[in-house]
């Protein structure tokens, strides 16, 4: 039952939500119900991560500033292994 309800909750949001756009490509990433509350952003029935960012100004005006999302690069740290042995025992 809890299961229905939250596939039926999603379906709606993915209906009814905001399009939710890539600032930085333009790419439509899916349809949301963004959820402002007690302080916090809560985004529902997104299928990717996004990352919110204020969107650059070209005049500094702080009473009015733009809340835009990006999708956040995939992490890319080298590699590297100790070509020592440790053993921990």
């Amino acid at each position: 039952m809890r299961n229905l309800l939250r596939a039926l909750a999603l379906k709606l949001a993915q209906t009814f939500g905001a399009r939710v756009v890539n600032s930085e490509t333009g790419e439509l990433l899916g349809k949301a119900l963004i959820i402002p509350w007690r302080g916090k952003i809560h985004i529902i029935g997104l299928g990717s991560v996004v990352k919110p960012v204020f969107q650059p100004q070209k005049r500094l005006a702080y009473w009015k500033q733009e809340i835009v999302f990006i999708v956040p690069p995939k992490p890319d740290f080298p590699n590297e292994r100790d070509s020592r042995k440790i053993d921990n025992r």
